[in-house]
């Protein structure tokens, strides 16, 4: 039987993720290796080509034996923290972005320079760049990405001459405009259809508009700035769109899988999406026409306090723990996920939403001859165009320097914009209370962490 590692919690005053500090023992009492990997893919064509690079990597390592686990996005913070506080951690994992830096401010993570260096000058420096560290060692390697791009309806679009697609917007103003005016030309149909239901997609929508607002969640100091003129516009933004009929009603109910189903089903003609909506797309609404009825728009609208847009970047990391007995082999695990033949596997699984981390595999005829690619390949281009703009930022991020503050996660995991957001838009409280609250609760929430 596997021996696990001690570990003392360590749990940072208002943090919403505990952590915990773990001392290796040995590997296994046996002398056998076991590397659990937990990832957030869910798909069973993706977990299957898990199965096959696990196997594969058995057959090359006797002794060694790799487990998979799935978890759910909604799930994985909460069963992280269980497993720092239990000293019960997998090998490898898969975080969001912004646990990096909380792991590493732990001193939890193992470095991964050999796997990085292995994926050499063809790693995309826009994901290298956000795990390099002030040690000069890399923490995370992306395992693949994509970018958040505005997906709309063109037949829906077409019933409002005069009204423009998502590509003429360019300010907030005109898209609350233009959706209002498709929503009315359209019977049952609404412009605009967020994900309401899950924390995860309002504070996706929170901190896009704001940064597409020229605002900021953090000053220069690193403190939370909520109540501000930014902020407010993003409120009222917010409001304009329930208020002018753009917005469907029901947003604040529906998951991220009822929001695809939206534009499939003609309820909406305009949604926020990664590329896994494909298969939505496949399977609801077969006879629509990717390209031509299915369209994504290059840009986002910007805020009146804006000058650019930002979008999100889905790229998390693999990370493997330090003191985890098997860390070492963990690493040569994710070395060997990454060869050619077993990473295709990976990608190919998803490939609208799996995008590659190297640059030459765009260009790669395996991955080229891929159907989805063949038949999404100009969502793909646009999502490598954004994040070759310089506009696509991780969760919680509205400028790069961002990335580097150790509680990005306690706000996110803290619900506080969130219960801003609702509290304006559902129940109509004034912005300015509203804001004010937000701002207290998360002043005492992350006052202790600061460093001055």
């Amino acid at each position: 039987m596997r021996a696990k590692g001690r570990c003392t919690a360590l749990l940072a005053a208002g943090a919403s993720l505990v952590l915990a500090a773990c001392a290796g023992e040995s590997s296994a009492e046996d002398g056998r290796v076991e590397i659990t990997v937990w990832h957030t893919e869910s798909t069973p064509t993706t977990v299957e080509a898990m199965d096959q690079i696990i196997a594969d990597y058995e057959a090359a390592n006797p002794g060694v034996t790799v487990t998979q686990e799935s978890v759910g996005w909604g799930d994985l913070q909460v069963k992280l923290q269980a497993a720092l506080a239990a000293g019960d951690l997998p090998e490898i994992t898969q975080v969001e972005p912004m646990f990096v830096r909380s792991l590493y401010a732990h001193d939890l993570l193992q470095p991964l320079d050999e796997v990085v260096d292995d994926l050499g000058e063809d790693y995309l420096p826009q994901l290298r760049e956000m795990f390099a560290l002030p040690d000069g060692h890399d923490y995370g390697v992306v395992h693949a990405w994509g970018t958040d791009t505005t997906v709309y309806r063109t037949d829906l679009y077409a019933n409002a001459p005069g009204a423009g697609t998502p590509e003429d917007l360019e300010t907030w103003a005109d898209s609350v405009e233009q959706w209002s005016a498709v929503a009315d030309a359209n019977d049952d149909t609404y412009g605009l259809m967020l994900a309401g239901d899950a924390a995860h997609n309002v504070n996706e929508e929170v901190y896009l508009w704001l940064g597409s607002n020229g605002g900021r969640l953090f000053d220069e100091k690193g403190h939370v700035t909520i109540d501000t003129p930014q902020m407010r516009e993003v409120l009222e933004y917010w409001v304009d769109l329930r208020d002018s009929g753009a917005l469907s009603p029901a947003w604040s109910s529906q998951t991220y899988a009822d929001s695809l189903s939206s534009l499939a089903r003609g309820t909406a003609a305009t949604i926020f999406s990664f590329g896994r909506a494909t298969y939505t797309f496949e399977d609801q609404a077969p006879d629509l026409v990717p390209g031509e009825d299915i369209k994504v728009a290059s840009s986002r609208p910007v805020g009146p306090s804006g000058d650019d847009w930002i979008t999100q970047l889905d790229a998390e990391p693999w990370v493997v723990f330090r003191d985890s007995p098997d860390a070492a082999a963990a690493a040569d695990f994710l070395t060997f996920f990454f060869e050619k033949q077993n990473y295709l596997r990976w990608i190919g699984s998803v490939p609208t939403q799996l995008l590659p981390v190297r640059a030459s595999t765009f260009d790669d005829p395996d991955y080229r001859s891929l159907p989805e690619v063949r038949t999404w390949g100009f969502w793909i281009d646009q999502q490598r165009a954004t994040l070759e703009s310089g506009r696509a930022y991780p969760l919680m991020v509205t400028q790069p320097s961002d990335l580097e503050l150790p509680y990005l996660s306690d706000l996110y995991g803290s619900e506080i914009l969130v219960d801003m957001v609702m509290e304006v838009v559902e129940n109509d409280t004034d912005i300015d209370e509203a804001m004010r609250d937000a701002q207290a609760r998360a002043d005492e929430l992350l006052s202790p962490l600061y460093d001055d």
